[in-house]
C-alpha cells in the first residue's frame, strides 16, 4: 500500500512537471502563429486576398500578441528581433494587398514562419517563462 502511494505522489508529481514545462514552451505559441500563416496563404492561394489579410492580421494580434510572444522577445531578445518580425508581418499584408505574385508571398510567410520558431527556440533556451506575461497574477 505504502509503495502504491508513493509511486502515485511521484507519477502525480511527474504530470504537474509536465503541464507546467508545456505552459514554459513558447513553441506552441510559434506554432499557432505559423498554423494561422498557413491558412492565410492558403487563402491567397485560391484567390481570396481579403480573406488572407484577415488571417495575417489575426495570427499578429491573436497568438503572437495575443500570447505575449511579442511582448517576452522584445523584453527578453530586443526590441531589434520584435520590430523586424512586426515589419514581416507588415510586409505580408502589403504584399497580398497589392496582389504580389503567389510565390513572393510564400517565401515572406516561410521567412516569417522560420523566424518565428527561431525565436521561440531563443526564449526557450533564454529560459524565459510564459507565464510570466499571463495577466492577472
Amino acid at each position: 500500500m505504502l509503495v502504491a502511494r508513493a509511486l502515485f505522489l511521484l507519477l502525480a508529481m511527474s504530470a504537474a512537471w509536465v503541464a507546467q514545462a508545456a505552459d514554459e514552451d513558447w513553441m506552441p505559441v510559434a506554432d499557432q502563429v505559423i498554423e494561422q500563416l498557413d491558412t492565410a496563404l492558403t487563402s491567397y492561394q485560391a484567390g481570396d486576398a481579403k480573406a488572407a489579410r484577415r488571417e495575417v492580421i489575426q495570427a499578429y494580434f491573436g497568438p503572437f500578441e495575443g500570447e505575449k510572444m511579442e511582448a517576452a522577445i522584445r523584453s527578453h531578445l530586443g526590441i531589434e528581433p520584435a520590430f523586424l518580425l512586426e515589419r514581416q508581418f507588415g510586409a505580408i499584408r502589403k504584399d497580398i494587398k497589392s496582389g504580389a505574385p503567389e510565390k513572393e508571398v510564400a517565401l515572406a510567410v516561410n521567412e516569417l514562419k522560420q523566424a518565428l520558431k527561431d525565436h521561440a527556440e531563443q526564449l526557450n533556451e533564454a529560459g524565459v517563462p510564459r507565464s510570466v506575461y499571463e495577466v492577472n497574477q
